[in-house]
């Protein structure tokens, strides 16, 4: 247990826009839990649905995304707002989302940080949970992802992505992901993905939302936008998103994590690890 107090939100606030992945017009909205509740999801235009937890046990697909069900229904691309949440500390909030999937907003974690702000983040008289890393823990995934993480005050991650697009490459770098570093670092940074796979995607039900409103989008020559936001922003998003897969913890997490080619199923074994380290 930490000497940090639970937090979560003064009032109720609403995003809209469209899915990803369904495409499907949807609505977040965040509204203020009591202690000890955590990151719950709920669908309210469901009749009678039960409520997800924002856990481990709840995670069934990490395809290009973090999709939570509890059997009954499914809830597509949680880490973006997952993230903001934790960076922002709110330990106890209720996610009402009407539709399939969280909207995707311009692709980056700048929205949902936003509305939390609007908000008003607030203290409760609980103690907050800390998950610490004991001792160092390794990780690997396939395809030459790597995970170690080690003991640290805060949460930190080095990472380096690896593509073999000229546009993207290799691309290293550090982070300290307190909520002044994440908020000036991560939150403006977009998904991005690759012209040459929209067809093949699709045709798995995959990125049927996505368009250069919400992510970037690299053919052949480069960059399809008008422009990057930073000249690493895919190694910068990469980074949010393992800041929005760790959520599922259920706890806030003091460790330095080193990573090689990050993606949403790695991210979530190596939480499942941190988890075990801290039972």
């Amino acid at each position: 247990m930490s000497t940090s107090k639970q937090r979560s939100i003064s009032r109720s606030i609403t995003i809209r826009g469209a899915g990803l992945h369904s495409g499907e017009s949807t609505s977040l909205t965040f509204s203020p839990a009591d202690p000890g509740t955590g990151i719950v999801f709920r669908r309210p235009d469901l009749e009678g649905s039960a409520d997800i937890p924002a856990n481990l046990e709840h995670v069934v697909d990490t395809r290009l995304g973090t999709t939570l069900s509890n059997g009954e229904w499914s809830i597509l691309t949680v880490e973006h707002a997952l993230a903001a949440v934790a960076a922002l500390q709110i330990d106890n909030v209720q996610i009402n989302v009407l539709g399939p999937e969280i909207p995707a907003r311009d692709g980056s974690f700048k929205d949902y940080v936003a509305a939390l702000d609007d908000a008003g983040p607030v203290e409760q008289e609980a103690h907050a949970t800390v998950f610490d890393v004991s001792k160092p823990l390794e990780v690997t995934a396939g395809e030459g992802q790597s995970y170690l993480a080690m003991s640290s005050t805060g949460l930190r991650v080095s990472a380096t992505i690896d593509f073999e697009h000229e546009t993207i490459g290799r691309q290293t770098g550090a982070f300290l992901l307190d909520e002044d570093g994440f908020r000036a670092n991560v939150a403006n940074a977009r998904t991005f993905g690759f012209e040459a796979d929209a067809e093949a995607l699709h045709a798995q039900g995959l990125a049927l939302g996505a368009s250069l409103e919400n992510t970037i989008v690299l053919d052949s020559h480069g960059v399809m936008n008008d422009s990057l936001r930073f000249k690493d922003e895919f190694l910068r998003h990469k980074v949010g998103d393992i800041v929005g897969d760790l959520a599922l913890l259920g706890a806030r997490l003091n460790a330095h994590i080193v990573v090689e080619r990050p993606s949403h199923t790695g991210n979530v074994k190596l939480a499942r690890a941190i988890r075990l380290d801290n039972q």
